[in-house]
C-alpha cells in the first residue's frame, strides 16, 4: 500500500507572538476543549505555514498521560521513524512542533499531558525552556530524541536501549539537558554502559544513580576533550563508574 505524503507546517509568526503573551489563555481553552476548531477562532490567520519538504502521513496511539509503556514505545518509534529524514533546523524549530501539538495531533496530546496551567503549556508544548532542554521536555519531541539518541544500528535489536529508556526515563534523563548530549555516541555509549552494570544487578538500581553519571561525564569533560572519547570507551567509564555507585563506594 503507497502511502500518503503530507507537507510539514509550522506555526505562524504572528500565531507564536500571540501564543507567547497569551499562554494562560491557551492552557484554559486547551483544558477546555478536546478538539482544537477553537484555535482558529482566537490565533491570528494562517496559523500555519506550509513548507516544502514532506512526510510520510502517520497516526498515534491514544495514551492518556503516557502511563503505558508498550504504546509509548511504539509512538516514539513511529515519531521517529517519520521525521528522521527532516532537516535539524526543522527538528529543532518549537513552531513545527507547535503545528504537531495544535493541529495533526492536538487531540492525542492533549492527553499525553494533563494541563496544569500554563507553565504546561510554555514548558512542554512551547519549549520555553531553551532549544536543548525544551526539546527534551516536549510532549513529542522527546519521543523523538529519546529514539534518537538511544537507537543502536549495530545491534541486533537497535531499539534495545530505546526500550530501556522507556522503561524508565530517569535512565536517559540526566544525559540530554547538558552539552555533551549534542555527541550522540556519548550518550549511546553511557547508556550502554548505565545497562550493562543495571544489567548485571538490578535489585541495586536507584533513580538517583543516574544525575550523578550526568555529573561525572560533565567532570570527564572538564580534563578530557569529550570529543575524542569513542562509543565504546565511554560506555566502559560509565560502567565502572555504575558499579563503583552500585557498590556503595564514595562517588
Amino acid at each position: 500500500m503507497k502511502m500518503c505524503k503530507i507537507h510539514i507546517k509550522m506555526l505562524s509568526e504572528d500565531a507564536l507572538i500571540y501564543l507567547k503573551n497569551n499562554s494562560e489563555l491557551i492552557a484554559k481553552n486547551v483544558s477546555e476543549h478536546s478538539t482544537n476548531e477553537w484555535i482558529y477562532k482566537i490565533f491570528p490567520q494562517p496559523m500555519f505555514i506550509e513548507k516544502k519538504f514532506q512526510i510520510d502521513d502517520f497516526d498515534l496511539e491514544d495514551n492518556p498521560e503516557t502511563a503505558d509503556k508498550t504504546i509509548d514505545y511504539n509512538n516514539s518509534i513511529k515519531i521517529y521513524e517519520h521525521l528522521r529524514s527532516l532537516p535539524r533546523y526543522i527538528l529543532s524549530d518549537q513552531r513545527f512542533w507547535l503545528w504537531l501539538h495544535f493541529e495533526k495531533f492536538y487531540t492525542i496530546v492533549r492527553k499525553m499531558m494533563k494541563i496544569n496551567g500554563k507553565s504546561t503549556i510554555e514548558n512542554m508544548w512551547m519549549h520555553t525552556q531553551g532549544t536543548r532542554r525544551g526539546l527534551m521536555f516536549g510532549v513529542l519531541s522527546r519521543c523523538f530524541y529519546r529514539v534518537s539518541l538511544s537507537i543502536d544500528e549495530s545491534s541486533i535489536d537497535k531499539y534495545e536501549l530505546t526500550k530501556w529508556v522507556i522503561n524508565n526515563p530517569l535512565r536517559f534523563r540526566e544525559l540530554t539537558w547538558r552539552s555533551f548530549s549534542s555527541e550522540e555516541h556519548l550518550v549511546r555509549g553511557a547508556l550502554k554502559g548505565e545497562k550493562k552494570a543495571i544489567d548485571e544487578k538490578p535489585e541495586l538500581e536507584k533513580n538517583d544513580y543516574y544525575p550523578k553519571i550526568g555529573k561525572y561525564i560533565s567532570y570527564i569533560g572538564s580534563v578530557r576533550l569529550l570529543d575524542a572519547i569513542s562509543e565504546k570507551d565511554i560506555s566502559i567509564m560509565i560502567y565502572e563508574k555504575m558499579l563503583e555507585l552500585m557498590n556503595g563506594e564514595k562517588d
